[in-house]
């Protein structure tokens, strides 16, 4: 009366599965974040890399400045970030995210190594402070860049590593 038919391929789809997560579990792509804090302001670089290859995929750029203390510089401040974030508008492969509070003035800068064109002169004159923060945290070697090279010149910049 209760026929009982083998669930057919339940072990397949099992296998698959595990297959998957064994592949999502060897991906190398790590974190690592580096930190400076200069009087009011505080800067934090976050990159995303590949291990094996030594290749950074993305950096991003958190810069806040506390105006908790000294409202005079709140303007300034807010002049200073306005004009950074404008020249970006419209560069390929950059995202900028900004946030205020009644203590800090800030703003995250995303940028994806995969479309952002490092080499791309307009974008480089439109936008120096954007390249400069850039030349500052990448180091290319071997056609890419290295994640090695790069953090041992933002810990020459100043920088200390997040642990």
């Amino acid at each position: 009366i209760g026929h009982q038919f083998p669930l057919r391929g339940s072990g397949g789809l099992g296998r698959l599965l595990g297959a998957f997560f064994v592949l999502l579990g060897c991906r190398s792509e790590s974190k690592a974040e580096f930190a400076l804090e200069v009087s009011i302001s505080k800067q934090k670089v976050t990159y995303m890399y590949d291990q094996e290859k030594d290749s950074v995929s993305s950096l991003t750029f958190n810069i806040s400045y506390d105006i908790s203390k000294n409202k005079e510089y709140e303007e300034k401040a807010r002049r200073q970030r306005e004009k950074i974030v404008k020249e970006m508008d419209g560069i390929d492969g950059i995202k900028v995210t900004q946030s205020d509070s009644e203590k800090e003035i800030a703003f995250t800068v995303d940028v994806d190594l995969k479309k952002f064109k490092y080499d791309d002169e307009e974008s480089r004159s439109k936008a120096p402070a954007l390249y400069s923060s850039v030349h500052s945290a990448l180091v290319k070697k071997n056609d890419h860049y290295s994640f090695e090279e790069s953090k041992k010149k933002i810990l020459e910049e100043g920088f200390k590593e997040v642990k």
